[in-house]
């Protein structure tokens, strides 16, 4: 079953990425945009990052990684997976 992690903590990262399998889906949303400047060696899993987080919070984007979604794409992405789960 796949399942979308969103994530809006930083600091509970690993934790998350623990809990993932192949592949996950992992999106990150308010103070958590700041890790798409880390590098996820995880490339089974699929990395979205809230744009509008991004541009919120200043972050500079720069790992190719990661892409970045708007609000439709968020819903999209919820509708695409079997189950989402929230980490606050």
């Amino acid at each position: 079953m796949k399942t979308l992690f969103i994530l809006n903590n930083p600091s509970k990262l690993t934790t998350c990425l623990e809990a993932m399998a192949k592949d996950d889906g992992l999106l990150l949303i308010e103070d958590a945009v700041i890790l798409t400047r880390k590098n996820i060696e995880r490339k089974e899993i699929s990395l979205q990052a809230l744009n509008e987080d991004v541009t919120a919070r200043g972050v500079n984007h720069t790992d190719p990684s990661w892409q970045l979604i708007n609000y439709a794409k968020f819903v999209e992405l919820t509708l695409t997976f079997d189950k989402s789960v929230t980490w606050l």
